[in-house]
């Protein structure tokens, strides 16, 4: 960042209050916090190099070089501005630029102070901030192939357009079907697709829950910082094999290997695996791990420090795989009572057997319970349990029971077996993850246009067992990847 201008000025470009509150900063607010004027409040910038060396020539003249007059300075903000708007700049904007450049040289600062305004007028615009699509004066439905360009930069990259996007969007093609699944064939091939492969799965499976309750030492105390980040890496590595390799998502229910490295392979007791990098593992016949539900990162971000919550689990499983969303609980329901010391232990399962009894609950929890109950066999933190250690009270610890029953009327047992019901139901699930790929990728709620629109897409991929690659390109051949 360049610093506020030396020169007296009635225009300051930067306050900083790093060094304390001056009496002549310029007020922001009013007395109830309402903004007096536009601002925008920057807590920390961090910058990376190597810095980029094919940044555009005229940019040297902020070091020297050049005529330095008003067509260099225009030049560099011109093509600057192309640059951070990801699009040409339009002439209205060129003209604002071009005269504040004019009214900073007309006050008497000199060509980079001047010409730097400008870069910050670019810097604090919302083409800038935002990725804008479509504007007031002209009302319109679908992107254009600059927006486009962004949406597929920022979809699989997390970044701006690069070379050959921005080419393919002036010349106009970008929105032809061959164009366009040529370009999304050649973003995945990329390395920074990786990006999108830790991204979306940490809004999808909402990762970011993770360690959010830190579990509680003494009742876990082989749980670190280290196996925590093993956990978040298993599931998004998980997710870019299956990317890589484009597997049908039926693995992402139910599968025969995960990613593993060696805090994971401790942890999940698989001998054989000591060191740090995560690599593609088999599982032994028979694991409960495999599939994306059973992995600890999952089994842990529905946990609360000190035990596994089924019905968060339950509803998790409603809305990040089956695509549905239980309705707000009633409110004043009061929680579950515990038992006393000197009464018989209880399983959580016999506590949520109030729920079954209590009308205001019943509806819900009948449909929610089972989805969470299944992974009893499962702690706070993922590791797998035969016995569970239930509250104070009398009686011994019992055998933990992990069966269920849908509300189709189809029972389960184990763990495996719940995720081989949920199998059978493979398009199901595809739809929803489709749904969550489409949100990710538009950055928006669907319509109901929109999934009439791309369900046929979806189902026409049934046969192939729904490739996670061939997913995303249906998806962005779709119409409606080009819906505002």
């Amino acid at each position: 960042m360049y610093d506020t201008p030396s020169i007296e000025s009635d225009s300051v470009v930067f306050l900083s209050i790093k060094e304390g509150r001056e009496p002549t900063l310029q007020k922001l607010t009013d007395e109830q916090g309402v903004p007096l004027v536009p601002f925008l409040l920057v807590d920390s910038i961090e910058f990376e190099g190597p810095m980029r060396p094919d940044l555009p020539a005229a940019l040297t003249g902020l070091s020297g070089d050049g005529p330095q007059d008003t067509a260099q300075a225009r030049q560099i903000v011109t093509a600057f501005s192309e640059n951070a708007f990801r699009r040409p700049l339009r002439e209205a904007e060129a003209t604002r630029l071009g005269s504040l450049i004019d009214t900073e040289l007309d006050a008497g600062r000199n060509f980079a102070q001047a010409t730097r305004s400008a870069l910050v007028a670019v810097l604090c615009s919302k083409s800038f901030i935002f990725l804008v699509e479509g504007d007031a004066e002209t009302p319109r439905t679908h992107i254009n192939d600059w927006e486009l360009a962004s949406r597929l930069s920022y979809l699989f990259w997390s970044t701006m357009p690069d070379a050959p996007l921005l080419a393919a969007a002036k010349a106009g093609r970008l929105r032809e079907p061959d164009v366009l699944i040529r370009e999304v064939r050649r973003m995945l091939a990329d390395p920074k697709a990786s990006r999108f492969a830790t991204t979306f799965p940490y809004q999808w499976l909402q990762l970011a829950d993770v360690g959010k309750f830190p579990p509680d030492k003494k009742l876990y105390p082989n749980y670190s910082k280290t196996l925590e980040q093993s956990m978040v890496a298993e599931t998004t590595s998980f997710f870019g094999e299956m990317l890589d390799r484009n597997l049908g998502i039926r693995e992402f229910l139910n599968s025969d290997w995960t990613m593993m490295n060696g805090p994971l392979a401790k942890f999940y007791g698989m001998p054989g695996i000591v060191d740090a990098p995560m690599r593609r593992v088999a599982l032994p016949a028979g694991s409960p791990r495999g599939g994306v539900l059973t992995q600890a990162a999952v089994l842990s971000l529905t946990s609360d420090g000190a035990r596994h919550r089924p019905v968060h689990r339950g509803k998790w499983v409603m809305e990040s795989i089956l695509g549905q969303s239980p309705p707000r609980p009633p409110p004043n329901v009061a929680a579950l009572p515990a038992a006393a010391k000197d009464q018989p232990r209880q399983t959580i399962r016999e506590q949520l057997g109030a729920h079954v009894t209590n009308e205001n609950c019943a509806t819900c929890h009948s449909r929610i319970d089972p989805l969470g109950l299944a992974f009893e066999n499962f702690d706070a933190i993922g590791a797998w349990r035969d016995v569970e250690i239930m509250p104070p009270g009398t009686g011994e610890h019992r055998p933990v029971d992990a069966s269920g029953k849908l509300p189709d009327g189809r029972v389960f047992s184990t763990p495996n077996e719940f995720k081989e019901l949920l199998a059978e139901n493979l398009d199901l699930f595809a739809l929803t993850l489709a749904e969550k790929l489409a949100t990710y990728a538009m950055r928006r709620p669907l319509t109901l246009a929109d999934r009439e629109s791309l369900s046929p897409a979806v189902i026409a991929l049934k046969d192939k067992d729904y490739p996670l690659r061939d997913l995303l390109e249906a998806i962005t051949l779709n119409p409606l990847f080009l819906r505002r």
